[in-house]
């Protein structure tokens, strides 16, 4: 029969991790869309994705290693480390949909972006991608009769621009981003440019990256609250999670959701025990 302390821990679970029931997670993001926000990946990819980081770590770091580690149980645990190790990021990524890969990196995004090989001396070591984005020119500006419009392009990991003769003609540097570009834009041409384009790219870029903050929280909800475990062992899964994600992804998430629930576990149990004498 399942303690008292276990049936209290369980009961508080509000299941953020189920898209579809988390009426105040739907709220906002239907909100954003209204406001503008470019969709590229719906609800059931990302409970998909959700389910699929769960799997994942549940079996990265199964039960019998903490059976092991509590002296329960004798095994090869080579055979168990082996397996741990070979389960990395990219192993995880490579089993992932490319929306979702795209999801979890947070890059900067545009709607033509163009592939590019990246070299050491004169071997190709892998690829990148550039996003592109149009800036048009109003009759105010000075170059309006040469050119209506021009093009920028940057790196989409690092959101750094390609200088080129047009750009230079509104910035001042060698190294800039699209944050910087759209800082300058917006202080100093809003009157003479027209730059949605990647004024949307800058928005669309904080609310991928707020949105997939959320729901990797929700995984390491999903991972504390799992019945295929206790509460102390889901915590340690959680928090493997979130520390292999902030060191390979480059990502900053805190164990606050997770640190306020076993709090309250920690003093409901002892509640319960003192009750109990």
């Amino acid at each position: 029969m399942m303690k008292e302390e276990l049936r209290s821990f369980y009961k508080e679970d509000k299941r953020f991790y189920d898209l579809k029931e988390n009426k105040k997670f739907l709220i906002m993001f239907n909100h954003l869309i209204d406001e503008g926000y470019n969709l590229f990946i719906g609800i059931d990819d990302m409970q998909d994705l959700i389910d699929r980081l769960f799997n994942w770590y549940e079996i990265k770091y199964p039960e019998r290693e903490f059976d092991f580690y509590d002296g329960e149980v004798t095994l090869d645990f080579a055979i168990k480390k082996e397996l741990s190790d070979l389960m990395d990021i990219n192993q995880l990524l490579f089993r992932l949909t490319d929306n979702q890969v795209k999801f979890l990196r947070g890059n900067y995004r545009s709607k033509d972006e163009m592939e590019y090989f990246i070299y050491d001396g004169n071997v190709k070591v892998g690829t990148g991608v550039k996003v592109i984005f149009k800036i048009g020119r109003n009759s105010t500006d000075r170059y309006y009769l040469k050119y209506k419009d021009f093009i920028v392009r940057a790196d989409a990991v690092s959101g750094v621009l390609d200088i080129d003769y047009e750009v230079l003609k509104y910035v001042d540097a060698d190294n800039i981003t699209l944050d910087d570009l759209f800082k300058n834009f917006s202080e100093n041409y809003s009157d003479k440019l027209e730059f949605k384009e990647l004024e949307d790219a800058i928005n669309d870029k904080f609310i991928d990256n707020y949105l997939r903050d959320k729901l990797l929280e929700f995984v390491s909800l999903k991972l504390l609250y799992s019945k295929q475990t206790i509460p102390e062992r889901g915590y340690v899964r959680a928090k493997r999670f979130i520390d292999e994600f902030n060191k390979k992804l480059d990502l900053s998430l805190t164990y606050d959701e997770i640190d306020k629930v076993m709090n309250n576990y920690k003093e409901n149990k002892s509640k319960i025990k003192t009750l109990s004498f």
